[in-house]
């Protein structure tokens, strides 16, 4: 069975013949799962929690405004990855979440708690983590290949050859092979994330960042793009964070998903998904499918009463 230690306001619920556990009606305190430590727990010789998030607080302030107004964003925010995760964070518009995952790519200060990545404080961005946005930003008057290769540039560690032979394999991993010597505007906007992918790739990062990359592609480029980026995960043993309003997404995509609630947010329900990775198009038409989707549905509907739109 799949254990978390919980705040005394909630309890831990064993579904009968999926083998999945999640936490219910409560904070999760860090999301310790059977086997892992936190890391003030000295001598026990197990592995620390890749990325540890503990009673993270983040607040908005204006320049000069006072502290009554400012707006707080996050609070008592605990998550933990091991590593290969892939987690899917999922919430209402506004919730904080996607304040969260800039926090963790170190693109926010944190007011309250602790943020580690391997045991030790993020201070800031680092080559240890790749972010993928919603665009794909990518730099117009360069080849596809050069747009690949930027990442590997700035931080001077490949010779250039190294890091286009680099950039080729991961064009050819996201299935783009051939495509090296195009521009972005000559792509559709599904192989453009494909090359935000590779860049993010490029740097072989500890954790890999995501916001919402597919959700400015059409619904059946998105669905074979998901499954394109559970395969790379997976077979690269890609340790991943993924937020997303999508919670059919967020199902076929994770290993756990995180539910935030309304801002302040934190993680009120965290859901363990029984599927195998990797996974194909059919689960999608599965009942166990389905019925994990409406469980996660339920979370979100079910606690805050968020009407269907904001979740969309």
């Amino acid at each position: 069975m799949l254990i978390r230690m919980v705040r005394n306001t909630g309890s831990a619920e064993t579904h009968p013949g999926t083998g999945r556990s999640d936490v219910r009606d409560g904070p999760i305190a860090g999301g310790i799962l059977a086997g892992s430590v936190r890391p003030d727990a000295p001598g026990t010789g197990t592995t620390l929690a890749h990325l540890s998030a503990r009673d993270v607080r983040i607040e908005y302030r204006s320049p000069g405004s006072s502290d009554a107004d400012s707006t707080l964003a996050v609070d008592n925010a605990n998550l933990e990855l091991q590593r290969s995760d892939f987690v899917c964070v999922v919430g209402p518009s506004g919730c904080g979440k996607t304040t969260f995952l800039n926090a963790v790519a170190g693109f926010l200060p944190i007011q309250g708690g602790s943020l580690e990545l391997d045991g030790k404080d993020i201070p800031g961005p680092g080559p240890d983590r790749a972010m993928v946005f919603q665009q794909a930003s990518l730099l117009p008057w360069r080849t596809v290949l050069d747009n690949v290769t930027y990442g590997l540039e700035l931080g001077r560690k490949l010779k250039r050859a190294q890091a286009r032979d680099r950039a080729r394999g991961l064009l050819d991993t996201v299935g783009l092979s051939g495509f090296g010597d195009r521009y972005p505007a000559q792509l559709s906007g599904g192989m453009q994330q494909r090359v935000n992918l590779a860049r993010a790739l490029a740097v072989d990062p500890e954790l890999l960042l995501l916001d919402e990359p597919f959700a400015s592609i059409d619904a059946q480029t998105r669905e074979v793009m998901q499954a394109e980026l559970l395969r790379i995960c997976t077979a690269r043993h890609v340790t991943a964070l993924f937020v997303t309003h999508d919670i059919t997404e967020a199902a076929f995509l994770a290993d756990r998903v995180c539910v935030f609630s309304p801002r302040p947010g934190h993680i009120v329900r965290e859901i363990t998904v029984p599927f195998e990775r990797p996974r194909d198009q059919r689960l999608r038409r599965s009942r166990e499918f389905m019925e994990l989707v409406d469980e996660i549905a339920e979370a979100l509907y079910g606690r805050a009463g968020i009407p269907d739109e904001e979740l969309r």
